[in-house]
């Protein structure tokens, strides 16, 4: 029988991550049961998460990396950047996000929210109408949690709706995120690269030489070879100064010879190149 993969996450049963851990490995199920091919493994932050897969208690770890309303994640960027993973693989699921507090307890009631600061960020519209103190947790489904296990009345959260229905916590308002489509991905860091006929997507980190017209030297290899730039995402190389690390997501119909001629050229130019992976894009 094969060994399952063991994947680590931030967060606690009821949590988004959770979710997009189960949805992608039921996909990449034969069976479409993704607990046929994949054990979880709950984690207390996303540092935790790769220091799990770094430690070897995990094969990946599956990370939010960016939300199509409040944008990038940065700290996994850093992340990803710090501990040297690749990705593997991708997942996109709809984000919404409820209010919820103990049974019995009215919305009047209430001074304080917990989430995690994602959460808090998009339900801004929603908080920015009450006057109530707003407290960053690590994940969305331990505020629920720790709702559940208070003894006080005052307090509620914002998570999903199975973390109120595993906590017990009632729901005061649906929707509490600003867009109608809230969507947030996730990717799987491994330690490993993974090739396979099917990739259609590469991720890049860049840093380009402190002179005029490094980035549009970069930028215009990828128009002359009319290839689509998905994300681009600059972060601050560390203990240095005022320069900075290039994130870059691109399509490919195949990952065949003309790409590699294309990140070596990269390379001939850049003072750094580091492949953060090939994977298969995320159709919904």
């Amino acid at each position: 029988m094969q060994e399952k993969i063991k994947a680590a996450y931030s967060g606690v049963p009821g949590c988004f991550a959770e979710e997009a851990a189960v949805r992608y490995f039921a996909q990449q199920s034969e069976s479409g049961n993704w607990s046929a091919i994949c054990e979880l493994v709950p984690e207390s932050s996303f540092a935790a998460a790769l220091q799990a897969v770094e430690a070897g208690r995990a094969d990946c770890a599956v990370l939010p990396i960016e939300n199509s309303s409040t944008g990038s994640i940065l700290t996994n960027f850093d992340l990803i950047t710090d501990y040297g993973f690749y990705i593997t693989g991708e997942y996109s699921i709809s984000v919404s996000q409820c209010l919820m507090a103990k049974p019995g307890v009215s919305i009047e009631e209430i001074t304080e929210v917990l989430s995690h600061e994602q959460g808090l960020s998009q339900s801004r519209e929603f908080l920015a109408r009450r006057l109530w103190k707003q407290t960053a947790v690590y994940n969305t489904a331990y505020a629920a949690q720790l709702v559940a296990e208070s003894e006080r009345r005052d307090i509620c959260a914002i998570a999903s709706a199975r973390a109120a229905e595993i906590y017990g916590l009632n729901i005061l308002a649906e929707r509490t995120n600003f867009k109608d489509i809230n969507q947030t991905r996730f990717v799987v860091l491994s330690r490993a690269v993974h090739h396979s006929p099917d990739n259609n997507k590469v991720s890049l980190m860049v840093t380009l030489p402190h002179v005029p017209g490094s980035l549009c030297r970069l930028l215009s290899i990828f128009a002359r070879e009319n290839i689509n730039l998905l994300k681009i995402e600059s972060r601050p190389v560390p203990r240095k100064n005022w320069e900075y690390l290039f994130f870059i997501d691109f399509s490919a119909d195949t990952i065949d010879a003309r790409i590699r001629d294309i990140l070596q050229e990269i390379s001939d130019f850049a003072q750094t190149l580091r492949v953060l992976g090939y994977y298969r894009k995320f159709e919904s």
